[in-house]
């Protein structure tokens, strides 16, 4: 058996960042809260818990005063979320991806040009609700061109189209073509991580090249899914799996080649137990 390892795969930089911060803090003495998930990896967030960062719905639940020390998701958050903090008087610790603050800039740019902005990515999603709250009420999301049915957009609607960045190139350009059928001003912005493109295109690439793809990551990650679907068009056998618990030998019966890929927040020491177990 041959194990290959796609060329981008596992933490990237945005989730290193937050995940060093994240440690950081908990040598301040200070009382550290997560807003929700930092990162979308169980284990992650195991470990957080573990060095003593607690769980906080909303800011409503973290009691006030300048000793608490709240730390903003890597998927980022509505605007509202930072005044609810100050209000109390709380610290804040900005982990959100560059990449995201870019969506959330151009979320806000349409909207101050009076746009309708749609948001290519999935309904309910931590990333994709803040990219809601900084469109100032202008903003609708839309999961797949069919979504567009639903939306009133007419000849003389003005759009700004941008995307969640986990999407894949591919599917936001195939949303934007069908919204300029409907209207005749329409902007858009490509806000797609850089590193998301290329851990799909290795992906990809990996998927042609094996008989078995295994994608480590939270079924949480939106990224990681992504990936999946990716290599599943692709015609390859791909299973996505959290952890080696659930590696199945049945996958590997009569396969000489398995590729190996990991979501943006799948961590190193993931991807090592199960290629140490496929290689037992």
């Amino acid at each position: 058996m041959q194990i290959f390892t796609a060329e981008h795969a596992g933490f990237c930089e945005g989730v290193e960042r937050a995940y060093k911060i994240a440690l950081d803090q908990t040598k301040t003495g200070h009382p550290v809260y997560m807003l929700g998930n930092l990162v979308h990896n169980t284990q992650v967030i195991d470990k957080f818990n573990k060095a003593g960062i607690k769980t906080a719905k909303t800011v409503s639940e973290i009691a006030s005063g300048p000793e608490g020390i709240i730390l903003i998701s890597a998927h980022g958050v509505p605007p509202q979320v930072y005044q609810e903090a100050k209000d109390k008087g709380l610290g804040t610790i900005d982990t959100t991806c560059a990449w995201v603050k870019k969506a959330q800039k151009v979320a806000e740019s349409f909207a101050n040009e009076n746009r309708l902005v749609v948001i290519v990515g999935d309904n309910g999603h931590t990333e994709v609700k803040g990219l809601i709250g900084w469109s100032k009420g202008k903003g609708v999301v839309v999961e797949n061109p069919d979504g567009l049915k639903k939306i009133d957009i007419h000849a003389d609607t003005r759009v700004g189209v941008l995307a969640q960045t986990t999407q894949s190139e591919t599917h936001f350009k195939k949303i934007v073509a069908a919204i300029r059928k409907l209207a005749k001003d329409v902007k858009e912005y490509d806000t797609i991580c850089g590193a998301t493109s290329k851990r799909q295109e290795a992906a990809m690439d990996l998927a042609r090249k094996v008989e078995l793809v295994l994608v480590i990551g939270d079924k949480k990650s939106a990224n990681t899914k992504r990936l999946t679907e990716l290599c599943n068009n692709i015609g390859t056998e791909t299973h996505q799996i959290q952890t080696v618990k659930e590696l199945d030998p049945a996958w590997l019966e009569g396969k000489e080649k398995i590729g190996i890929t990991a979501g943006a927040s799948t961590p190193d020491w993931v991807i090592r137990e199960v290629i140490e177990q496929l290689e037992h």
